[in-house]
């Protein structure tokens, strides 16, 4: 009997150059606590991208002349465990944000054949003239996520989307509505919000409001054994202005 592909992944919005690197000793114990097997990211840069090479010396990440894998999203796996098969980076529309794309890569497990996609996402968020008219992107951006992953996961092959969604209703509909699960859903749990970690984030006296931003979702090829939303601190600082979501699932 062959044992199953079990493997915990990460998604987690880093924030930019925002505060950093005081944020770094935060970043960094959670790369010790929780060292995930894929690690996806958003609002990457070229100092956030080197720490986390440093931090995670067991993992390798996608290497492409695209600039958005350096200043947007890239993704981590362990070498001892996993190899690269391909990867691209799809054109969404996400047109506020031209270097945005649905970054993916196709892994093989190192002791078998079968492959898997996993992949990563930056939506616009509610901002400007969203805020002035009500009328939101993100619908015609998941539906062109979607649309490219029929283009790329294979039958039967087991596929990831990650990543900042900037929205808790909408997108996980749509993608819901296309088989893909969020781990938290699949084990009847609620998701915690991911965003803001702390109260004075946006800036505007008297507002306050928590939000699910942060999503790991898998299509039927991938069963979810267990979900949370790591709060890891270092000197009273979090990580982020994100909290991370960790998940651990098996390849069916």
């Amino acid at each position: 009997m062959t044992f199953p592909v079990r493997l915990s992944r990460v998604t987690y919005n880093l924030w930019g150059d925002e505060r950093w690197p005081e944020r770094a000793p935060a970043l960094g114990a959670f790369c010790d606590l929780y060292r995930p097997d894929v690690l996806c990211v958003q609002e990457l840069t070229a100092d956030t991208q080197a720490f986390l090479d440093v931090q995670l010396a067991e993992h390798v990440r996608v290497q492409d002349s695209y600039e958005g894998w350096t200043v947007q999203s890239n993704l981590w796996w362990r070498a001892d465990l996993f190899e690269e098969v391909e990867h691209s980076a799809a054109d969404v529309g996400i047109v506020a944000y031209p270097l945005r794309r649905l970054f993916w890569v196709r892994l093989r497990p190192r002791d078998r054949e079968a492959t898997f996609v996993v992949s990563t996402v930056h939506l616009t968020d509610a901002a400007g003239e969203e805020l002035r008219t009500g009328m939101t992107p993100r619908v015609r951006e998941t539906d062109a996520v979607l649309a490219a992953l029929r283009g790329i996961v294979g039958d039967g092959e087991p596929a990831f989307v990650t990543g900042d969604l900037n929205d808790g209703l909408l997108p996980v509909a749509r993608m819901f509505g296309a088989g893909y699960r969020s781990c938290f859903g699949s084990l009847g749990q609620l998701p915690p919000p991911t965003m803001p970690t702390s109260v004075g984030r946006f800036g505007a006296p008297g507002f306050a409001a928590a939000f699910v931003y942060d999503w790991i979702l898998a299509n039927r090829h991938a069963r979810a054994l267990s979900a949370s939303s790591p709060h890891v601190y270092a000197d009273e600082r979090a990580p982020s202005d994100h909290w991370p979501v960790h998940a651990v699932y098996e390849l069916t």
